[in-house]
């Protein structure tokens, strides 16, 4: 891991066009994962975003600092870290420069109102996706994961959520809080729901990086399209088995979209 941002990924960074993913740790401390395009460095030892709709994870970071992150390019590039969040400003270049952007500057609805900055704790070296191990994960949950939704199941997604987790253009990121306190984000994109209830995912190709999630830990799984969809899904990890298989048993659901950011599903 690195200290600093180097130039590529300043630029990287830099692009409207990309997934960014923040993560922060909400009231039950339990991790929360938010789409948040406008995340990019300032500087070598400083990140940014700028807030256009009000949700959980703005609140978040005011009051517990430590924070995770994940930048994925067009390519399927991605890099991954964490940072301690420091103050937030409402003027300035920073917010200029943000409002003037194409997405924002023209557009009635969305707008930049707050700017919220960032010292960089830890950031990964430049990764890919390895789409071949990851397609054969794929059909292997999708082949296995009827082993893991036999017995009685409660109903906690709807049927666009079943149907829209299962797709194959749907990107899946899992985060957990790590020794440190910081909530860090893994891609799963093998990751499939096999019941209303369970969301299956295979500890390859990053097997190293998912083996750190312990058994009742509690995780999150943004479920992300690229038509900018998404959904947020909590709950308890089942731990892997000797397969290299684990679920995640939903506890709550969260909708992550505009115009209302909220809970859809708690278990009582």
């Amino acid at each position: 891991m690195n200290k600093q941002l180097n130039s590529e990924m300043l630029k990287e960074f830099e692009k409207s066009v990309k997934i960014g993913l923040v993560a922060t740790i909400d009231d039950d401390n339990k991790p929360h994962i938010t789409v948040m395009t406008t995340l990019m460095g300032k500087g070598k030892k400083e990140m940014m975003f700028g807030k256009f709709v009000e949700g959980l994870s703005k609140k978040a970071v005011l009051q517990r600092k430590k924070t995770g992150f994940l930048i994925m390019n067009v390519e399927k590039e991605y890099w991954y870290g964490n940072m301690n969040y420091t103050s937030k400003k409402t003027e300035g270049e920073d917010y200029i420069n943000y409002n003037n952007q194409p997405l924002y500057r023209y557009n009635s609805y969305f707008g930049i109102d707050t700017v919220y900055y960032f010292a960089l704790n830890e950031v990964s070296d430049k990764n890919k996706l390895p789409m071949p191990k990851i397609v054969y994960n794929i059909l292997l949950t999708k082949l296995l994961k009827g082993f893991y939704s036999l017995g009685k199941q409660k109903e906690a997604m709807n049927n666009w959520t079943k149907v829209f987790t299962n797709k194959l253009d749907t990107l899946t990121f899992v985060s957990y809080i790590d020794e440190e306190g910081y909530p860090m984000i893994i891609p799963v994109i093998q990751a499939q729901s096999s019941s209303s209830s369970k969301i299956v995912f295979r500890n390859q190709p990053y097997k190293k990086m998912l083996n750190r999630i312990k058994a009742d830990q509690d995780i999150a799984i943004m479920a992300f399209s690229m038509d900018m969809e998404t959904v947020l899904i909590k709950g308890k990890f089942s731990g892997f088995d000797k397969l290299g298989f684990g679920y995640l048993d939903i506890k709550q659901i969260y909708n992550s979209m505009p115009p209302v950011h909220q809970y859809i599903y708690q278990e009582k």
